[in-house]
């Protein structure tokens, strides 16, 4: 064989072997073409139906969902978000627009919240209606319920001394002594009295506004809510802002409640008084010698009815947390269960108080 034949029968088994090669590494290249075919068609298939769910997620949800672009421009809303959008639209209000907050469109109260995203925003559209009717209807029963409190509280409370009344009346209607029929008079005027007691601590109850527009110093109030429960001065100590001027019947009727309770349950007590005044508020901490306010009463010393004397009517505190509220204020008990009972006083001082009135008194 020449050496031309045997060059080119050594090229053509190179072109077969390379043949082969290529025909090899062709079936692998297509065997792996069909494989990430078949990967790709199985991840296709579990995002379409990842989004197919996520619609219906989207879809379903109770609130409303605007996508926006980043132009405002509104690309997918659920059934809810175009409920809302509709019903908020008849009243001239555009919710996909509005700032964030609660919106009234018409009967509907609409609550917008706004997410960015990285190319728009996603505007969240809640109806309010429901809640605030429920809301409404919680009220409403709180209210009743408060009111059948209220009102088994009043039968309870004028029974006693109507039977009274009752009794000693039928007393005198038998009696011929002079002396007993005064004395049964008396019982009835006594018991009359009772009543007319708890009628004005329910009136005041529930009207405190009334008690408004007197302006006092913090030290004519005292001593005029002493004299009313019948403390004499020199066992009432005030120190501190004494000059503070305040709604003068308000505090009256407050700190004689105090007076009052804390007189029933030492005849004896002392009390003092620590009265600051920070910017346009006073603080007034009461505090009495007596046997303090028992620990199992203490977190309910401010409920209606709630008493602890056998004649009482349970609305001194209940009164000067409505009377105080009504200013602005509140009252706290500060030491339940310790002896010698401390209330802590907040009020506004009035508005007529001139500038310099709340210097402390040397």
């Amino acid at each position: 064989m020449t050496l031309a034949a045997e060059r080119l029968a050594d090229g053509f088994a190179q072109f077969v072997v390379a043949a082969r090669e290529l025909e090899r590494s062709y079936v692998a290249l297509k065997a792996r073409a069909d494989a990430v075919d078949g990967e790709l068609r199985a991840a296709n298939a579990s995002l379409q139906q990842a989004l197919a769910e996520r619609d219906a997620v989207f879809a379903a949800l109770p609130i409303g969902v605007c996508e926006l672009r980043a132009d405002g421009r509104a690309v997918r809303r659920n059934v809810a978000a175009e409920r809302l959008c509709g019903e908020a639209r008849r009243h001239g209000v555009e919710l996909e627009a509005a700032a964030a907050g609660e919106v009234a469109c018409g009967a509907v109260a609409v609550l917008v919240r706004r997410v960015p995203l990285p190319d728009g925003e996603l505007v969240l559209l809640e109806d309010r209606s429901a809640v605030q009717r429920l809301q409404r209807e919680v009220h409403r029963l709180d209210r009743l319920a408060g009111l059948s409190e209220l009102a088994l509280g009043i039968a309870h409370d004028v029974k006693n001394p109507l039977n009274g009344v009752q009794g000693f009346a039928a007393l005198l209607e038998r009696s011929d002594d002079p002396a007993q029929m005064r004395r049964f008079a008396g019982k009835i005027v006594q018991g009359v009295k009772q009543v007319d007691d708890i009628v004005k601590s329910l009136l005041a109850f529930a009207r405190p506004e009334r008690l408004r527009g007197r302006a006092a110093t913090v030290a004519a109030a005292v001593a005029e809510a002493a004299a009313t429960v019948g403390i004499p001065e020199v066992r009432v100590q005030l120190a501190g802002d004494r000059d503070a001027r305040v709604e003068a019947d308000a505090l009256v009727r407050v700190l004689a409640n105090l007076l009052r309770n804390a007189l029933e349950a030492a005849p004896a007590v002392k009390l003092s008084l620590q009265a600051a005044v920070a910017g346009d508020r006073l603080e007034l901490i009461v505090e009495d010698d007596g046997p303090g306010v028992p620990a199992h009463v203490g977190g309910r010393a401010f409920e209606p009815f709630l008493s602890t004397k056998e004649r009482g009517t349970g609305l001194g505190l209940p009164l000067c947390v409505r009377v105080l509220a009504c200013l602005g204020g509140d009252i706290a008990l500060l030491n339940p269960g310790e002896p010698g009972a401390r209330f802590r006083i907040r009020m506004p001082l009035h508005a007529d108080a001139p500038a310099g009135a709340h210097e402390a008194s040397t």
